[in-house]
């Protein structure tokens, strides 16, 4: 596929995310912005970002957003931006998970530190949407075999520190590292099940969102402008009313 720029939207946390990068990933601008509602922000960091990359939307190859799980209202605010560019510059949108985002922003900053990478992002009714993820050579990251039919998690810190600590340590010891908003704000219940702290991973970003779009990108994969919807996780509160 083109190695032309590519513009992400990550919109799944209380963070909203803006990145362009080039063919081969490499950041070409990046900004952010952290509010209860992404609507008054995604367009002015979109903007933003691409006049600091110096290039319009018809340079770009590709629109990607993150899909979540995450934020109902954030994911829904970023996938109609992504949209709205893709359609006016026909261009193919690409959604990415925001949870394998957040998995390559930790091996990303922590290294050999983390092996095993569990991301958690914010699922609301004091529970937290997980995943288990190893490194990949090809695909960036992938999701452990032992969790991959479990994919996401959504489930209360307590039971993810008890399902975590329950892992078999494989003949050896596995550097398993938690991080997240989710992560932070239920440190307490795993640190005391997992016997260390979570790490302070800031995430998912629009740059490691971008890196896993361009994958899909160069193998010729895109979404459907009118059937893509965000990974929202749970069902809505808000159903159709029973007759």
């Amino acid at each position: 596929m083109s190695a032309a720029p590519l513009v992400c939207l990550e919109t799944s946390t209380v963070t909203a995310r803006v990145a362009v990068v080039d063919g081969a990933g490499a950041p070409l601008g990046a900004a952010e912005a952290t509010a209860e509602r992404h609507s008054a922000n995604v367009m002015r960091l979109l903007d933003a970002t691409l006049r600091a990359a110096g290039l319009r939307p018809q340079a770009l190859g590709a629109i990607a957003c993150g899909a979540g799980p995450g934020s109902f209202t954030g994911l829904r605010v970023g996938l109609s931006v992504a949209k709205g560019l893709a359609m006016a510059a026909n261009l193919p949108l690409i959604l990415v998970s925001s949870l394998e985002a957040l998995a390559l922003d930790m091996f990303d900053a922590l290294g050999a530190e983390a092996e095993v990478a569990v991301p958690c992002i914010d699922a609301g009714k004091g529970e937290v949407y997980a995943g288990v993820y190893r490194r990949d050579p090809a695909a960036l990251v992938r999701a452990d075999a032992a969790a991959a039919a479990a994919e996401p998690w959504r489930l209360a810190p307590e039971a993810l520190g008890a399902r975590l600590a329950a892992r078999p340590a494989g003949g050896g010891a596995i550097a398993v590292a938690v991080a997240g908003l989710a992560a932070e704000r239920h440190a307490s219940i795993l640190t005391a099940a997992l016997g260390r702290a979570p790490a302070a991973v800031a995430g998912p970003t629009a740059i490691s969102a971008a890196r896993l779009a361009l994958v899909r990108h160069r193998r010729g994969e895109a979404d459907d402008l009118d059937t893509a919807t965000p990974i929202y996780g749970r069902p809505p509160d808000i159903t159709t009313p029973a007759r």
